[in-house]
């Protein structure tokens, strides 16, 4: 019996299409319209939240690691030399795989903590460790500052659905609050909250996260490696031509 709801193949396909719009201003040199920004936020916290599915799913761990830890470098390194041939750096800041395998590596180290460890001492060190890696990730990895804490809390509340919307949203009312800017005469610049600083509009995620039905959708190469292969090639491709567009 088919499962009501979209899949994870589904929900990354989805994702990849609002992913693309967020982008297309690389393309198009400037923005195609006020606010648009605002629609694809909650791309990188579906791509977080379906890690963790993917994290208890997987038949191998280390497979699964490594894939994104290569796909980090390589589109970190594709990302520098775009930029130097073209001389625009706009792909420069654009290397969500880095951040997801640092997401679950921190996972993994937290299921060790919690599954293997066998001493108190151990369960604190690897804990901690787990902890500290998400620290840095936050501070140093692409939207690693709400993405890390979407897999923190879509980790600890596996199968907690309900729950893990709630906190969703606390932490959407957080991101709001910090993104408050004031002009001189102390009014709020609604233009920045709603255009610029919007990563609260990551809330948006939770009818995707309702709507996911715990199936992967199909087992081919096409869904295996569609999003390892598109995204960094359309970064790439809208940063070339939108160079030339110039």
């Amino acid at each position: 019996m088919q499962k009501i709801g979209l899949n994870s193949f589904q929900l990354k396909f989805i994702a990849l299409l609002f992913m693309t719009l967020d982008n297309v201003d690389i393309l198009l040199n400037q923005e195609p319209f006020p606010y648009y920004h605002i629609f694809s936020r909650f791309v990188g916290a579906l791509f977080a939240y379906l890690l963790v599915q993917g994290f208890f799913h997987t038949s191998d761990r280390t497979k699964y690691f490594i894939r994104l830890a290569a796909a980090g470098i390589i589109m970190w390194g594709g990302n520098k030399l775009v930029a130097y041939l073209t001389g625009n750096d706009a792909p420069i800041g654009h290397s969500m795989f880095l951040t997801l395998a640092a997401g679950f590596g921190a996972m993994w180290v937290f299921e060790w903590s919690r599954k293997q460890a066998e001493t108190i001492q151990s369960k604190l060190v690897a804990f901690t460790a787990g902890a500290i890696i998400c620290v840095m990730a936050m501070m140093y990895t692409e939207g690693g500052f709400y993405i890390i804490p979407v897999i923190a809390a879509s980790y600890f509340l596996y199968k907690k659905r309900w729950l893990l919307c709630l906190i969703l949203i606390a932490i959407g009312a957080v991101l709001a609050f910090t993104s408050l800017t004031y002009n001189s005469s102390g009014e709020i610049e609604w233009e920045l909250f709603f255009a610029v600083n919007c990563d609260w509009a990551m809330v948006s995620v939770i009818p995707f996260i309702l709507l996911y039905n715990g199936r992967p959708g199909p087992r081919n190469g096409f869904s295996k490696w569609m999003f390892y292969v598109y995204y960094p090639l359309h970064i790439w491709v809208f940063t070339v031509i939108g160079t030339f567009l110039q």
